[in-house]
């Protein structure tokens, strides 16, 4: 089976074909990968970051989200068979880093990772969707937003930023972000009211703003969080995508959590229109081992969606 994974630590991805069919179970369905797309997470599997909160089993196979077809069901599993379209997304670690999405094939319990793709919803764009969109939805909740009020969302453009502006300006906020000058477009399409320069001083910017949350989804320490969060009115909500918003009221650390629950959101979220998984580019399976620092580099608009077919 062919498969983009790591054979080490420190080790560059690589395109295997000797990999073994995956083994299922009787409360799990097998899926043949037809859409996946590329995550931040990706990057710090290869580089051994998740190593602190779980151990590696290799090869580890990369890649979290997946859209495809059930290529087999086990014999305790309801609502899913053979044919059915279906998407979702693998946690890093469970309880080892070691299975992705980044294969022909992979196995997974019924009902949990994974929900039917929902009609009218491109397989790629159902392969980009699931963690940012979780990882959105988790944060915009977290910082409870009101008509009328205004968030700074630290990382609009990227693929969580994309969505939660999209989210934050569907709930009645005004929404501020940060960004390069050649962003404006792109953001204000997304329902961004306000790009400021991302590179200037934010806090002259926003100088008579009041700003009443707060979604960083750049910082990866408390101390570049208290950046941020020290623009936002006292009492103001902060969330973090990447665990630095520490302690204290009104900060909240939140994750994506795959769960039939969350995938049910953003089922409805694709179906009403309400998201757009906007694909800033396209890459195919046998091209992802040399992709992944160009990547690291790049200038996100959106997401980088990854086909099998």
């Amino acid at each position: 089976m062919r498969a983009i994974a790591v054979d080490s630590l420190g080790a560059d991805p690589d395109l295997r074909d000797d990999l073994p069919e995956p083994g299922y179970g009787p409360g799990d369905v097998v899926v043949g990968v037809r859409a996946s797309s590329i995550n931040p997470v990706d990057l710090s599997i290869v580089s051994g970051m998740l190593r602190m909160v779980a151990e590696y089993e290799f090869p580890v196979v990369l890649g979290r989200d997946f859209a495809g077809t059930v290529e087999t069901a086990g014999d305790q599993v309801a609502g899913f068979e053979p044919g059915d379209l279906v998407y979702g997304y693998i946690p890093p670690w469970g309880p080892a880093v070691h299975a992705g999405s980044w294969a022909e094939r992979i196995v997974l319990p019924a009902g949990q990772f994974a929900a039917r793709v929902p009609a009218g919803i491109a397989l790629e764009v159902a392969g980009a969707a699931p963690l940012v969109t979780i990882t959105a939805i988790e944060a915009v909740d977290a910082v409870r937003l009101s008509p009328g009020q205004t968030v700074l969302v630290v990382g609009a453009t990227g693929g969580v930023g994309s969505v939660a502006v999209q989210l934050a300006a569907s709930a009645g906020a005004t929404v501020i972000g940060p960004a390069r000058p050649g962003d404006e477009a792109y953001l204000r399409d997304l329902g961004v009211s306000r790009v400021i320069d991302r590179d200037g001083d934010l806090a002259e910017s926003l100088r008579g703003v009041d700003v009443d949350a707060l979604i960083d989804l750049v910082s990866y320490t408390p101390d570049e969080f208290d950046a941020h969060a020290a623009l936002i009115k006292p009492g103001g909500r902060a969330a973090s995508a990447l665990r630095a918003a520490g302690e204290g009221p009104g900060r909240i650390n939140v994750s994506a959590a795959p769960t039939a629950e969350s995938l049910q959101r953003v089922s409805a979220l694709l179906t009403e229109g309400t998201v757009r998984i906007p694909i800033q580019q396209t890459h195919k399976l046998d091209d992802l081992a040399g992709v992944l620092g160009e990547f690291s580099a790049s200038h996100k608009q959106g997401k980088h969606a990854v086909t099998l077919d």
